[in-house]
């Protein structure tokens, strides 16, 4: 016949004042509380036993004011989460093994059994006979403000000796839950660091499901959100499992494929200790905040596994939306490193072409170019011309997934030379500039036989005399100034003229 013990302990939290103090000694005399007949509350060499205080009632108490006369403070710090590591210790005593965990409704108070969370039957301690564990508190005065004091329940399960487990249903007077046939008899889950949790399941059923709670552990950041794994569902052989569980950078594992478009945004290793899967669920909760920042949509999103020897995509499925985060979960055959990504567009020059290979400086050609998103999100890009690696013209480029268009630029280059010619990465080809030609030299000799030159023809304009023709040479103007010699002989001749007529008259 199975043998069963229920625990119960008044723990009182009493009024919460506001700096906890940090130095502790053990108490003087043994504070000692029989829970039961086979389970016993001590202080016995517990670290942090001045926190602890016998009550009127004869039961333990956690005190962390100032009306505890053994410590020299003023109570816990406000928007703070404290953590008193071995503060007493439950000891067993009895002849098979037993689960033990603690329960209360206390917001903000959490007890923890060599560093793990017995809050729960799921989350029990195992102990063997005569065998004692260290139990330690943390208050959270972040999130919730701790009651002045709230009663806490030590819970015992005992074993059944002839079988060695504990499957039998507990009468309801006991106040102990029934074991919940999917779950495993003892879970364990640890925080040792706060990129990493370490996980520990005993006596699972094989194929059965079971669902762990990750506490949100962060995988990535960006702005005011996160990027979290939430839960890890597993279905084991049976038997023990142990895993291991931790952040990791994207590459830890190797770059993902170059043709993936897509982006690493955070990466986890999970890895089995002990035990074996046969499959699992990742669940992961992205903050709004989170994808605002970063700049993606949830659509987007993908998870990556490498199996040790390459990468598959093994993607998402968006399980839950809120309007703060949305919950995304994949599954997979088998742990190893996961790296969460988000598909982004890519905008790839998949031909160029020039319209003509040859011009003369100061004239014009065309250059043509196909663009094609051959990514899984849509997306713009400024695509650009560049002569010798020199951008001359740019063009804005928004496409949605597998669209295609055709870009077209005008190229007129004013110096002479032969031109490199790209549109963003494509090469169109080379591009060759002429001087223009010039018929300098041959004005020089003239024209062929020998012939005079003839003056450029003036076009008749308003001013041209009445019946002159417009192509008539316009009459020759001498400059107001002449050579000396000519204008004496000039003047001369006139005043002989003159004076000749002047004698004609004379003789009339």
């Amino acid at each position: 016949m199975s043998r069963r013990r229920t625990a119960l302990v008044a723990l009182t939290l009493a009024t919460i004042a506001l700096a906890l103090p940090t130095v502790a000694a053990p108490l003087t005399e043994r504070a000692t509380d029989p829970a039961s007949a086979n389970v016993t509350l001590t202080t016995e060499n517990s670290a942090n036993a001045d926190y602890v205080t016998i009550t009127d009632t004869g039961t333990l108490a956690l005190d962390f004011t100032t009306s505890n006369p053994a410590l020299a403070g003023d109570g816990l710090n406000p928007e703070a989460r404290t953590y008193v590591a071995d503060a007493f210790r439950i000891h067993y005593d009895g002849d098979a093994a037993a689960t033990v965990w603690i329960t209360s409704d206390a917001a903000g108070i959490t007890f923890l059994a060599d560093g793990a969370p017995v809050d729960a039957h799921a989350d029990a301690v195992t102990l063997a006979p005569d065998e004692s564990v260290a139990v330690g508190v943390v208050v959270d005065t972040e999130g919730a403000e701790p009651p002045e004091s709230s009663e806490f329940t030590v819970r015992a399960q005992v074993a059944d000796p002839d079988t060695g487990t504990d499957t039998a249903t507990p009468s309801p007077e006991s106040g102990i839950a029934a074991t919940d046939p999917d779950e495993p008899a003892t879970t364990r889950i640890t925080s040792p660091t706060p990129t990493s949790r370490v996980l520990t399941l005993r006596d699972t059923t094989a194929g059965r499901s079971i669902t762990l709670d990750l506490d949100r552990l962060v995988v990535a950041r960006a702005g005011a959100g996160a990027l979290t794994l939430d839960e890890l569902s597993v279905v084991s052989d049976g038997g023990d499992l142990g895993l291991d569980v931790s952040v990791t950078p994207p590459d830890s594992a190797g770059a993902l494929p170059a043709d993936a478009g897509v982006r690493p945004l955070g990466a986890v290793r999970v890895v089995e200790r002990r035990g074996a899967v046969e499959r699992a669920t990742l669940r992961f909760a992205v903050d709004r905040a989170y994808l605002e920042a970063a700049g993606y949509a949830s659509e987007y999103l993908t998870v990556y596994r490498y199996d040790g020897h390459e990468w598959s995509e093994r993607g998402v499925e968006v399980v839950g939306r809120t309007d703060e985060r949305v919950f995304l979960e994949t599954e997979t055959p088998g742990f190893s490193t996961f790296v969460v990504a988000a598909a982004v567009p890519d905008l790839r020059v998949t031909s160029a072409d020039l319209g003509s290979e040859s011009i003369t400086a100061g004239e014009r050609t065309t250059v043509t170019a196909e663009v094609t998103n051959a990514g899984d999100a849509s997306g713009a890009r400024t695509i650009a011309l560049t002569l010798d690696g020199d951008p001359v013209a740019e063009r804005l480029v928004d496409l949605n997934p597998g669209e295609s268009t055709t870009l077209s630029f005008r190229v007129d280059p004013s110096d002479a030379g032969t031109y490199a010619v790209r549109v963003g990465s494509a090469d169109a080809g080379r591009l060759v500039v002429e001087r223009p030609e010039t018929n300098t030299g041959r004005d020089a000799e003239g024209p062929p036989g020998g012939a005079a030159a003839s003056p450029p023809a003036t076009p008749s304009t308003d001013d041209s005399p009445a019946g002159t023709p417009a192509d008539a040479e316009p009459p020759i103007v001498e400059p107001a100034g002449g050579a000396p010699t000519e204008t004496l002989w000039l003047v001369a001749l006139v005043g002989v003229v003159v004076v000749l007529a002047l004698v004609r008259r004379l003789r009339e």
